[in-house]
């Protein structure tokens, strides 16, 4: 299959769904997601993550309904999976929003649409009765379910920051060109990152290029909203830049400070 064609399959993979059928996940469905989550546990750390899975959907909409989403716009799904972070390290946060992202492109195989939701405005006491957790705190949910209809699916294109706009060399002053990314294959792989959500669509990410080093920086930081931009986007160029053999993983360690840019994470090329 051609690189054009893998990144195409991707961001196709990437879309939101919305308006899911009224059925229950079938229980081979739900066996195969408990097993990735086992999986993406052992990788990313039991005692930094877990993820949790609610069933019982109508129980967790009527719950959050008016509190949970963009502007209070909960999304009805016949289940839920929440990302519980069980301590304070910001690392975990964006590590979790990475593998929630792992979990969705393995959901997307199963033909299992889904939609992020943010908890950000919801009591820790309703979360913690909605999703029966005693130890850390949820800051996202995953809507998942069958499609009601597969052609419809959401992805917003427009409004993206150019290439210069959020990679640089060597000085985070210091815009890329496309010529400077064309030299080191990696023009593509930032034209489509720049696709990836992030919250209100701010696009915060800023990538600067030093020898043969990524390090990721966040713009303006706002908090925990802005971890999870990272975990997305981080997602977004590995699996781009699966064409070119960047397989290195990212050494996460945010310094969070009130800087204009604030260090996350950085991998070799």
């Amino acid at each position: 299959m051609g690189e054009y064609m893998l990144t195409t399959q991707f961001l196709k993979s990437r879309t939101s769904t919305r308006d899911f059928k009224d059925v229950d996940l079938k229980k081979a469905d739900l066996e195969k997601l408990e097993n990735i989550i086992d999986s993406e546990i052992i990788k990313l750390g039991k005692d930094d993550l877990a993820f949790i899975v609610q069933t019982d959907g109508e129980a967790v909409y009527k719950a959050l309904d008016g509190k949970a989403g963009y502007k209070g716009i909960m999304i009805k799904a016949p289940a839920y999976l929440a990302l519980n972070t069980l301590n304070d390290d910001p690392a975990s946060l964006v590590k979790g929003a990475y593998g929630v992202e792992e979990i969705i492109t393995e959901l997307d195989k199963m033909g299992i649409g889904n939609c992020w939701i943010t908890v950000g405005d919801v009591g820790e006491d309703i979360k913690e009765s909605v999703f029966n957790y005693e130890k850390g705190e949820v800051n996202l949910l995953l809507a998942i379910g069958y499609p009601v209809d597969t052609t419809v699916r959401e992805h917003q294109f427009d409004d993206r920051k150019g290439i210069g706009e959020f990679v640089f060399i060597d000085d985070l002053g210091n815009k890329a060109t496309n010529e400077d990314l064309e030299q080191r294959g990696l023009d593509e792989i930032f034209a489509y990152a720049r696709f990836a959500p992030s919250a209100y669509n701010a696009q915060p990410w800023r990538f600067l290029l030093v020898d043969d080093l990524i390090k990721l920086y966040i713009e303006d930081y706002k908090g925990n909203a802005n971890l999870l931009d990272a975990g997305i986007i981080m997602y977004y160029i590995d699996k781009l830049g699966e064409s070119i053999s960047m397989g290195s993983n990212w050494e996460i360690k945010p310094e969070l400070n009130d800087d204009k840019y604030v260090y996350i994470a950085s991998k070799q090329l």
